[in-house]
């Protein structure tokens, strides 16, 4: 099984690279956190491994486009966010 990857800083807030896994090992989400809020590009995945969702974020805001998909891999939904 793969170890998370979940990095704090000094205040304990979640900062820095962050991977996540599911039990059966697979890559649930990976991003970027700065002082406790999502920064920049992040992943998300289904259990069976297949791209969930993409996103972006400035600070913790949803900012620019989202992209969501079917477990299958096909394109749910894209939004964009300002």
């Amino acid at each position: 099984m793969k170890k998370d990857i979940t990095p704090y800083n000094d205040q304990g807030e979640a900062h820095g690279y962050w991977e996540y896994y599911y039990s059966n090992g697979q890559l649930e989400y990976k991003g970027n956190f700065v002082n406790d809020k999502e920064h920049g590009y992040w992943e998300w995945y289904w259990y069976n491994g297949q791209l969930w969702s993409k996103r972006n974020y400035v600070n913790g805001k949803r900012h620019g486009y989202w992209e969501e998909y079917w477990d299958n891999g096909q394109l749910k939904e894209k939004t964009y966010y300002i």
